[in-house]
């Protein structure tokens, strides 16, 4: 044993030992990416939707939404933009998450897209757009569950109607909760966007 080991108390050697095992027991779980992981901090998330041709083709038309919340929960209440989509269109989705508390601003969605197996998006037509828009998940974890990070968005032909997109990022903990069509308890993520439809 370390010379300067044995000068110290028994007692000191024990609570030393035990305070290394709390430390490590913190640390990310590669294994279970959803085990011991803290709820991210979204501060900014953008809808991007490219409009596509009736080939399935993206077309220059892109519209986006985007929530803000500078301060994060509390405090300055957050801004939330309206979507606006055209009757009978198709559109192709991708979903971008920040961090800006950081400098420069994290991107959550690269974090989402390694911890796939932890997370899921949901996203929930309300109102008066129900049966109106259909979203699909397009991408995958490792266990080939939905993510949510990429998805496309269908309208169908008619009206025009006014409601709300709601979006959801579940959080589970630990990973092996996630099933593909529950949510978690745990959302790092819970936003109704305002939604038009337009002719």
């Amino acid at each position: 044993m370390n010379p300067f080991l044995k000068k110290l108390p028994y007692w000191i050697l024990v609570v030393a030992a035990f305070a290394l095992l709390a430390v490590s027991g913190c640390k990310d779980n590669p294994a279970d990416p959803g085990e011991d992981n803290e709820q991210e901090l979204i501060t900014s998330v953008t809808l991007n939707l490219t409009e596509l041709d009736a080939a399935g083709n993206p077309t220059a038309t892109i519209v986006s939404v985007n929530f803000k919340d500078p301060d994060g929960p509390g405090g300055t209440a957050p801004t939330i933009g309206t979507l606006t989509l055209k009757a009978g269109k198709n559109y192709k989705g991708t979903i971008k998450l920040l961090d800006e508390t950081k400098n420069p601003a994290e991107d959550i969605a690269a974090e989402i897209k390694r911890e796939a197996d932890a997370h899921q998006f949901f996203y929930t037509p309300k109102d008066g757009i129900v049966g109106r828009v259909t979203v699909t998940i397009t991408d995958r974890d490792s266990r080939n569950l939905p993510l949510g990070l990429e998805y496309n968005l269908a309208v169908t032909a008619g009206a025009a109607a006014s409601g709300k997109l709601n979006v959801v990022l579940s959080h589970y903990q630990p990973a092996s909760k996630k099933n593909g069509t529950t949510r978690s308890d745990e959302s790092d993520v819970d936003i109704d966007f305002p939604v038009n439809i337009t002719n």
